[in-house]
């Protein structure tokens, strides 16, 4: 009898231990029983949060990426025939402006770049006439133009940028003029405008200029 229950006990401890066995893999399976077949499985992806170099403003940005919206000249206050304007300066180009004021009014833009100065000039001083080829002689102030190009502002005014000379084969000169009712003269509504360039300018660098006074308008 003895040897019956030693037996039987052994039999219900290996019975047990096989039991809590099962159990384990049963509860282990729960855990990570894959997807159904055909059903849809769902991805988590982390979020991640963009980043920005604190030190990029803005202001900051490279040159390339900027143009400057620059408002210069003088009002009516002046006394002159002049007014306010915006330019709109592509980048690479360096902007100066002055105003002085001693006993009469003067403002003056210089947008340099490289060699080449693109001038506006506001101040009581006389005008001209500008003539073509094709044009007749006038008896009185005039300069003489041997090319040009028409530009058209924002304010609808028709300017035209006329070559001029040549500095002892070192530099080329244009002038602006604006068109009136049957004849070109200087200075424009903006004021005296001239650009001075290298003798061989590069074709962009004239298309900047042509841009730039395109964008002129009055205030």
């Amino acid at each position: 009898m003895d040897k019956f229950f030693s037996i039987f006990g052994k039999f219900v401890l290996v019975m047990a231990l096989l039991g809590g066995i099962a159990y384990g893999a049963y509860s282990l399976g729960r855990t990570t029983t894959p997807n159904a077949p055909g059903a849809a499985s769902t991805a988590i992806t982390p979020t991640i949060e963009p980043t920005m170099d604190p030190g990029l403003t803005p202001e900051k940005l490279p040159a390339e990426q900027k143009n400057t919206v620059i408002t210069a000249g003088v009002g009516a206050e002046s006394g002159l025939s002049f007014a306010k304007y915006q330019i709109t300066v592509p980048s690479g180009w360096t902007p100066n402006h002055v105003t002085t004021n001693e006993g009469t009014w003067v403002d003056t833009l210089t947008l340099t770049k490289g060699t080449s100065t693109l001038k506006i000039f506001q101040a009581a001083t006389g005008g001209a006439m500008c003539l073509y080829t094709g044009d007749t002689d006038f008896e009185g102030p005039s300069s003489r133009y041997d090319s040009y190009v028409d530009i058209k502002t924002a304010d609808g005014i028709t300017l035209r940028r006329g070559t001029t000379n040549t500095n002892n084969g070192v530099t080329k000169g244009y002038t602006m003029c604006q068109k009136g009712t049957e004849s070109f003269g200087q200075p424009t509504g903006y004021g005296h405008m001239s650009l001075i360039t290298s003798l061989t300018p590069d074709p962009a660098l004239l298309a900047e200029v042509d841009a730039m006074i395109a964008s002129l308008k009055k205030q």
